[in-house]
């Protein structure tokens, strides 16, 4: 074979080679023999050594998938400067050199019942908590940030110019928008071991945290005192309705009574119609004993004898008594008759009615003021209000921000993200 062929046969062997089929290579390519007249006997040659053939099989999808995993690689580092370094850098920058310092002022304090409040520990450490939870949802509410907005201005202080553009809030900010600032400038925190709350007020000078925070405390105050309150009243609103319904009918029966004295020109009417009938009941014995002598006298004795002449004068002056009393009964001159003793029965049957109703409501005024007493000093012992342990102060370091601490949670974040949106990636395209 000529040199020429040679060439070309390795030439096609390379091709076939980078195309990925299978080769087969010979490292060394032995001569061809010429022809030659055939011996009748061969002779004997020396044996030459056989090089050994390599047979190496590649593949096209081997070789696409190393390109491509150098491809992705490349796009993962790509992907994690642009997602992880970069945003790490910006950050650690913007908290270093251009965020502006935040000052915090606290208070701590807790709402406490009344001494000797009575009922259960359980209960009051319930009542205790639910209301230490009320005055930390307050001071996130929206009635506490109209109240602080009228008294120290939020707006104006949380809007300065010279705080950094990510952190001032825009001038023009609807309430909503002002209340979901502040609940990103206020912390509120309970320990349910100590029953103590923690409220934290952050702002861009130590003043003005101060100056917040000292409000916020006078309205947390307030609203316990409030609380307190609506809860007395509530407590006596029972006691106190059956107090005003005692005093109206202890009223009533005695203007009655006032009524019937008025009408009867009396004083007290039953005890003067009880001593007109008995004086008239003794009269009328005084005048039959007197009526019965002057008959037994007058059976032997002359009518004109000094002792007859004598009885007769005392029985004409106990009729004439007799008369003057059945007079002012009945206002007529016709003597003690069956209708004017039931004219003073009846009376006094009235007045009897009416000096029973007055005990009675006297006796239930009296129980009912001495309920009223009682719930007025339970509801006393059973007020609750705000213990300040901590009062505001003035900072005198800013407490935010952390660089070093707030810098690692962006690297943190941006890191999380990166790992996955490269799980997704490689996820999409293996199943692609």
């Amino acid at each position: 074979m000529s040199d020429a062929s040679k060439t070309a046969r390795a030439d096609k062997l390379k091709s076939r080679q980078e195309d990925g089929a299978l080769v087969l290579r010979l490292d060394e390519v032995r001569p061809n023999r010429q022809m030659a007249a055939v011996p009748k006997r061969m002779p004997d040659l020396p044996a030459k050594p056989v090089r050994k053939t390599t047979v190496t099989y590649k593949s096209e999808k081997m070789t696409g998938f190393v390109t491509k995993a150098k491809s992705g690689f490349s796009g993962a580092k790509l992907a994690f400067l642009l997602v992880v370094i970069i945003p790490t850098i910006i950050g650690g920058l913007y908290y270093a050199a251009v965020a502006s310092p935040r000052y915090v002022s606290e208070f701590r304090f807790s709402v406490r019942p009344g001494e000797g409040g009575g009922g259960s520990s359980a209960a009051e450490l319930a009542l205790t908590m639910s209301n230490s939870y009320i005055v930390s949802d307050y001071a996130m509410s929206r009635d506490a940030v109209e109240s602080l907005e009228k008294d120290v201005g939020l707006r104006e202080i949380y809007s300065r110019p010279d705080v950094d553009f990510l952190s001032r809030l825009s001038s023009d900010v609807s309430l909503e928008g002002l209340v979901k600032y502040w609940n990103n400038r206020l912390s509120t925190s309970y320990d349910l071991t100590t029953g103590i709350n923690t409220i934290e007020v952050a702002a861009f000078s130590p003043q003005d945290a101060f100056r917040i925070s000292t409000a916020l405390k006078d309205l947390c105050e307030k609203l316990v005192n409030d609380l307190s309150e609506k809860a007395r009243q509530s407590q006596l609103a029972f006691a106190k309705a059956e107090l005003d319904r005692s005093e109206a009918r202890l009223t009533n029966v005695r203007s009655q009574e006032t009524e019937l004295r008025t009408g009867q020109k009396s004083i007290d009417a039953r005890k003067e119609a009880d001593g007109k009938i008995q004086l008239i009941t003794k009269l009328h014995g005084s005048l039959a004993d007197l009526q019965a002598q002057y008959t037994a006298l007058g059976s032997y004795m002359d009518a004109k004898s000094p002792r007859l002449t004598v009885l007769k004068s005392q029985i004409n002056a106990t009729q004439q008594e007799l008369d003057r009393l059945q007079s002012q009964v009945r206002s007529t001159g016709d003597g003690v008759s069956n209708k004017a003793m039931l004219a003073d029965a009846q009376l006094m049957t009235q007045y009897d009615k009416i000096q029973s109703d007055l005990d009675i409501a006297t006796k239930l005024y009296t129980s009912s003021l001495t309920n009223y007493e009682n719930a007025r000093m339970l509801a006393s012992n059973n007020q609750i209000y705000l213990a300040t342990y901590v009062q505001p102060g003035i900072a005198q370091i800013a407490a935010y921000p952390k660089v070093v601490f707030d810098t690692f949670l962006v690297f943190l974040s941006a890191l999380g993200l990166w790992i996955v949106m490269t799980l997704v990636y490689y996820s999409i395209r293996d199943h692609a």
